[in-house]
């Protein structure tokens, strides 16, 4: 017997996380920015990474590759060599969070970046959309 229309969708929306359907509840973290000569901290780098569902590394890489400068991760934060403000910092963590952690598609931010051969894919756990992302 073939099951009718409103039954599969009910027993599809029961399989559908439950935070796929809060509103709001995704905020882009900001840093803790601290300047010490010429050198910036980021001190709460792990925070936001984790807050972002992204490896740390990750996120080290493109800020320091997005800032054009050297740095290094130490205990739990990320040192770089130069002087940045907060507002600097917090634009390339939300072009960061636009490219590598925000659906294409549906824009929500329950994504999982996968690496697929040689590249590395944007998978969305909400509506399952994957997009191609470049590597950092």
């Amino acid at each position: 017997m073939a099951e009718d229309y409103e039954t599969l969708l009910n027993k599809a929306m029961t399989e559908v996380p439950k935070v796929v359907f809060e509103k709001d509840r995704f905020q882009i973290p900001e840093a803790d920015v601290a300047t010490a000569g010429n050198r910036t901290s980021i001190k709460n780098i792990k925070a936001v990474a984790s807050a972002l569902r992204r490896d740390v590394d990750h996120l080290a890489k493109y800020l320091l590759r997005e800032l054009g400068v050297a740095g290094d991760m130490g205990e739990n934060q990320l040192v770089v060599q130069g002087k940045f403000s907060k507002n600097t910092v917090d634009a390339r963590i939300k072009r960061y969070t636009e490219e590598f952690v925000l659906c294409r598609e549906c824009g929500k931010p329950d994504t999982k970046l996968e690496k697929s051969g040689k590249f590395y894919v944007l998978r969305c756990e909400a509506c399952g959309a994957k997009n191609p992302v470049r590597s950092v």
